[in-house]
């Protein structure tokens, strides 16, 4: 029972990872979106957090979660920062091509930086070497190291944290704080005309040129590579989930043969989850859920989680 009742809210999570579109105004980026960016998903937290479905279904479990993991809960008391009250949004950006320290996260929310600036520096002093606090001009940079990978953090303002595997990209990002925001490139600004920007979540992927790359060598994907343009879509919370991916090509051919490609996969996904007994049922019951279509030159993979199928998997797995 314990497995089970884990597994549901993940499961609604993964689901929140599809996205859907739209046709109304494009979103406003966050002002400190780079420039280069190509990869932009941005999660409205306040909004998830008040939705009555995460409300009934995983707030509980979530902060149960949190209460049992002693060191996070520690270290945000001491910070000062409740992540279900405190944080607004989260906006997370990068490349589509190698470069992995082409990323940066921007956390809006309600921050005291002298307070966690004074928790840093006591923690640092407790156990040196987990994280350094660099002075870089006026700004005050934080080198976290998870993995043997260093990470940079600092405050842009006072309600807005930066965090990149870049110190330069951490650094532009305070530079650019108050300043006017960046124009995203043609391609981003296409796909992001595609994207509603009012729901919980959304997303707009540029498929660049190195990804066309990657995917003309798998012999699958080789014809429809040169001729994918961009992912688009969102998340709508309310009491039902409501999610859709849009991928964008350039011709009906195309779209048509992604959609078959995509269709036939379903199938093999149903096999699998009917294998185990525990997840199988919900999981078959998203596959019913899960419509695959194909307009012109795009695909349309849509998906709702509706309030009724989300209470009677919760009930079958309290009886478990």
């Amino acid at each position: 029972m314990q497995t089970s009742r884990k597994l549901w809210p993940g499961a609604l999570a993964l689901a929140a990872l599809w996205a859907a579109p739209a046709l109304a105004e494009a979103p406003k980026l966050d002002p400190l979106v780079p420039a280069d960016a190509e990869i932009v998903v941005s999660f409205n937290v306040r909004q998830m957090l008040d939705s009555p479905l995460i409300k009934k279904h995983a707030l509980k479990e979530m902060k149960d979660a949190l209460q049992k993991n002693e060191h996070a809960n520690q270290a945000l008391k001491a910070v000062g920062l409740d992540p279900f009250k405190d944080v607004s949004s989260v906006v997370i950006t990068g490349t589509g091509g190698t470069a992995a320290n082409k990323v940066l996260v921007v956390v809006r929310g309600n921050f005291d930086p002298e307070k966690v600036h004074t928790t840093i520096v006591a923690e640092d002093k407790k156990n040196p070497g987990k994280v350094k606090v660099l002075k870089e001009g006026d700004t005050r940079l934080y080198e976290i190291h998870a993995e043997g990978k260093p990470a940079y953090a600092a405050f842009a303002d006072k309600g807005t944290l930066v965090v990149s595997p870049s110190k330069e990209y951490a650094l532009e990002a305070v530079k650019n704080a108050g300043k006017k925001a960046a124009k995203p490139n043609k391609e981003l600004a296409q796909a992001l005309a595609r994207v509603r920007g009012n729901d919980a979540l959304w997303l707009a992927v540029v498929i660049t040129d190195e990804m066309k790359k990657a995917m003309e060598k798998n012999p699958q994907t080789a014809s429809i590579a040169p001729k994918l343009e961009s992912v688009t879509g969102s998340v709508n919370l309310t009491a039902d989930l409501t999610a859709n991916v849009l991928i964008h090509t350039t011709d009906a051919k195309a779209a048509a043969e992604l959609r078959k490609m995509i269709n036939q996969v379903k199938p093999l996904l149903a096999v699998v989850a009917q294998s185990n007994e525990e997840v199988g049922p919900m999981v078959g019951e998203l596959l019913n859920n899960l419509k695959i279509s194909a307009d012109k030159t795009d695909v349309d993979i849509s998906l709702k989680v509706t309030q009724e199928t989300i209470e009677k998997a919760t009930k079958k797995e309290e009886k478990k």
